[in-house]
């Protein structure tokens, strides 16, 4: 039930599991070392992971998000950000993903084209009913292995290399 936490005095801290407290807020900004981040179920609003570049896995879900910039991040691989309030989440510079998990947002735009997406083994965007159009590196890939037989998208769930989010 942890309130607060301070760890801008560990600066070489390269994993921090600070998971099922009541943070509202953590700043790793100074943290330029953190590999491995995993501050879910907080009710934490804003999450600052752009001085973390060697971060590879975030685990943020059930939070209280609304934005998530994770275009510094290029070596980030895992992502967990389900059960937020996120509406755009941008992944086009997260070349090394390889596990994505989006459900439970409400999500209008999904930006996966990132060059990688054949190495992405894990995909689940469901249950963001406002999110029709997802850009990827190739659609006929995505429509033929991110499925909602496979529990990977919702119905109305399309794959572009240009979706137009105007």
């Amino acid at each position: 039930q942890i309130l607060s936490l301070d760890i801008s005095n560990n600066i070489l801290l390269t994993s921090l599991y600070c998971n099922t407290n009541q943070l509202t807020s953590l700043d790793v900004s100074l943290n330029t070392s953190l590999l491995d981040l995993r501050c879910y179920a907080n009710p934490i609003s804003t999450l600052d992971v752009s001085f973390n570049t060697s971060l590879t896995m975030l685990q943020c879900y059930s939070n209280q998000l609304t934005t998530l910039d994770l275009s510094n991040n290029i070596n980030l691989q895992n992502l967990f950000c389900h059960s937020n309030q996120l509406t755009d989440l941008d992944l086009s510079n997260n070349t090394s993903l390889t596990y994505l998990y989006c459900t439970n947002n409400n999500l209008l735009t999904l930006d996966v084209k990132n060059g990688n997406n054949i190495n992405i083994t894990n995909f689940n965007c469901t249950n963001n009913q406002n999110l029709t159009c997802i850009t990827v590196d190739d659609d006929v890939y995505s429509t033929a292995n991110w499925t909602v037989a496979n529990g990977n998208i919702d119905p109305q769930h399309t794959f572009s290399t240009n979706c137009n989010f105007n």
